[in-house]
């Protein structure tokens, strides 16, 4: 996620279905989201940052739900790492 935001920042590239696709993948994949979190929850903190980042510099143009849930799942996790919960 790191490099896909990174090369759209320099290069422009704002092509939705690159992140579409990421999200199936990375995170509406629920067996696929718990590995991430389970074996690397600072890795998956970072994907879920990558696409807040990424809608905010108006590089993918994600919908309010899918945000609003992005950003549950990432200070969820977030309390997690602190050890807040």
């Amino acid at each position: 996620m790191t490099a896909m935001v990174g090369w759209g920042g320099t290069v422009g590239f704002q092509e939705d279905w690159t992140y579409d696709q990421a999200l199936a993948m990375y995170v509406e994949d629920k067996e696929m989201a718990e590995r991430l979190r389970k074996n690397n929850p600072q890795a998956f903190s970072n994907v879920l940052r990558r696409f807040l980042e990424a809608a905010g510099r108006g590089m993918w143009d994600a919908d309010a739900e899918t945000i609003e849930r992005l950003k549950e799942m990432y200070n969820d996790l977030d309390s997690q790492l602190e050890g807040q919960v």
